[in-house]
């Protein structure tokens, strides 16, 4: 995962639920590209950090960085960071707890992040933040829009048990996901049928049952968050014929994926990443079964 993320200056992790392990792959991370003498600056969309999930109340992993480290965080959180802080900043974006403060850690410790949930708030936040050689954006729940190509150069996906008992169908959702955030650019030549905004699960059903030959018609998006479409109904605009693309492509790099979930019994790990890495066509990990502690 290093390895493959090692190009690129700034990286958002998203995920499809809670407890699909964003703050592990975090954590690996920052002690991944601190073993190389990478510099690095975090934030996040949503508060993360914190032992325990306040919407669910079970155990998170806490975020643990080196010194050295640049964090964008809310100024209501800068008393629960142990760490040394350097002030560097003061942004004028606010949020629940306070307004964003850019802070270098002169120790290592514990932090917890909270960032603009702003797409346009973040993109600028990134923009001010020279101070590392890499930025790391954590996501939160569901919020999918903020792997928009306007804020980070890649993206990881994280996925795992917690959305289903079912493994088949957590692979098939993974899959859906996975296929919408890889779409491309229409070509050219392409007939295309443009959409501003979202591309909503109901304006697509009303294209699918107007009537209208959608027959090699390429539906147009923004960017892949915009488009908001069950698998279901997206298999329906194939058989009519139609295809989606999108204006600004997602830089999708990698799949983590959590066999773990707090809800019922554990996916077999082996079994799980050999399924999901035959179901997808991009490299898929599970940092905990090939990097245990």
């Amino acid at each position: 995962m290093i390895d493959l993320l090692m190009p690129y200056k700034s990286i958002s992790i998203i995920g499809m639920d809670k407890n699909v392990g964003k703050t592990t792959l975090l954590n690996h991370l920052i002690a991944g590209f601190s073993a190389r003498g990478v510099s690095l600056a975090l934030t996040s969309i949503g508060r993360d950090g914190e032992n325990t999930d306040v919407v669910t109340t079970t155990p998170k992993p806490r975020i643990f960085v080196p010194s050295g480290t640049v964090v964008a965080t809310a100024e209501g959180l800068l008393s629960r960071c142990d760490i040394t802080q350097e002030i560097l900043g003061v942004t004028s974006f606010t949020t629940p707890l306070g307004r964003v403060v850019v802070v270098r850690a002169l120790s290592a410790g514990y932090v917890q992040l909270a960032g603009p949930s702003i797409v346009a708030q973040m993109a600028d936040l990134i923009k001010d933040l020279p101070y590392a050689d890499k930025i790391i954006v954590d996501g939160a729940l569901s919020r999918k829009t903020f792997a928009d190509p306007a804020i980070t150069g890649s993206v990881v996906l994280c996925t795992g048990g917690v959305l289903s008992p079912d493994m088949d169908r957590v692979i098939a959702q993974t899959r859906h996901a996975v296929d919408i955030l890889t779409l491309p650019k229409p070509a050219e030549d392409a007939d295309i049928i443009q959409i501003d905004g979202a591309v909503s699960e109901g304006k697509i059903k009303t294209l699918i049952t107007s009537g209208q030959d959608l027959r090699n018609k390429v539906i147009v998006a923004e960017n892949p968050t915009k488009i908001l479409v069950t698998s279901g109904t997206y298999e329906k605009l194939l058989i009519k014929g139609a295809s989606l693309a999108v204006q600004n492509p997602v830089n999708l790099v990698a799949v983590a994926i959590n066999p773990y979930s707090p809800h019922h019994a554990p996916f077999n790990p082996a079994e799980f990443l050999e399924k999901v890495r035959l179901a997808l066509p991009i490299p898929v990990f599970d940092i905990l079964s090939e990097n245990p502690s």
